[in-house]
């Protein structure tokens, strides 16, 4: 009689059947799992949203079996999203943290755009930022190139050659050749750096005009400059760039918003910085400037 009882079989038999009822006993209440999971609703603002989603991707109203479709994809990513944080799939991840704080930014960003400005804030506006709603400097000018690989004292040389333009010489008379034009006409200050560099553009457009002057240093070498034409920038009128003035007014809200809302976080969260980092990021209570993305991204 002894011997059937010590069968290793029986034995996991009579556990497996111990873990079963006890199993049963812990869940009799919970039939399936559904009641554990939650339930997934589709109201009338999801189809709102999927309908508004397509309409602007693909400029029409999506037919009955595509609308069904969208749901359907809906329902499968709702669902595998729960299962996926029922698992814990969401901690620890640098790409589900992202995306979290970038959709939490895109609501306040929403939420800026909500408010409208009347005419006197876009006025306003216009006032307090003129540099940003102006026409801008152009100018022409006459440029005579030394070439430092070519002229073993080309500084010299450019010095000599300057006081006789200066007293009526002709300018083509002097320097060495160079593929950009020897004469710019009403160029801006985009354009000039992108074909001498910003040092040198800076320079000529503080020039006088009427007057050679050098030698000023570029890429290339050096140059003796005479400015024809210069003009100033200019405000263009408020009826004009209205349009800008609103987006312009509408970006700045948004950062504005942003860093309110990021310092009531701050004041939210308790953040706990460790000592030695403290020199390296500075103070949180600073507004943070956004990365530069090519983003926002």
């Amino acid at each position: 009689m002894q011997r059937p009882l010590k069968e290793p079989l029986l034995h996991f038999l009579v556990l497996g059947a111990l873990i079963f009822g006890v199993y049963a006993l812990l869940n009799r209440s919970l039939p399936d799992n559904k009641s554990i999971a939650g339930s997934v609703r589709i109201t009338s603002n999801e189809i709102a949203w999927l309908k508004e989603t397509w309409s602007r991707q693909w400029q029409r109203e999506p037919t009955r079996d595509e609308l069904r479709g969208l749901v359907t994809d809906f329902l499968k990513e709702e669902l595998l999203a729960r299962e996926a944080r029922s698992l814990g799939l969401d901690q620890n991840d640098t790409i589900v943290r992202r995306r979290l704080a970038q959709k939490l930014e895109f609501m306040v960003q929403d939420t800026s755009r909500l408010a409208e400005p009347t005419e006197e804030d876009l006025r306003r506006f216009y006032e307090a930022n003129p540099e940003w709603f102006q026409t801008d400097a152009r100018i022409s000018f006459t440029q005579v190139f030394f070439s430092r690989e070519k002229r073993a004292a080309a500084a010299t040389e450019a010095k000599a050659a300057l006081n006789d333009l200066s007293r009526g010489a002709n300018a083509a008379d002097f320097g060495d050749r160079l593929l950009v034009d020897s004469e710019i006409v009403d160029a801006d200050m985009q354009s000039v750096a992108g074909q001498f560099g910003r040092e040198f553009a800076d320079a000529v457009f503080a020039l006088k005009p009427d007057y050679w002057s050098g030698p000023i240093e570029s890429g290339y070498g050096l140059h003796l400059v005479h400015v024809s034409e210069v003009r100033p920038a200019k405000r263009r009128a408020f009826s004009e760039v209205k349009t800008q003035v609103f987006e312009r007014w509408r970006e700045q809200r948004q950062r504005e918003d942003n860093e309110r809302y990021f310092a009531s976080l701050l004041k939210k969260y308790d953040v706990v910085v460790d000592e030695n980092l403290k020199p390296l990021i500075g103070s949180l209570d600073e507004p943070i400037a956004a990365p530069i993305n090519g983003s926002g991204e």
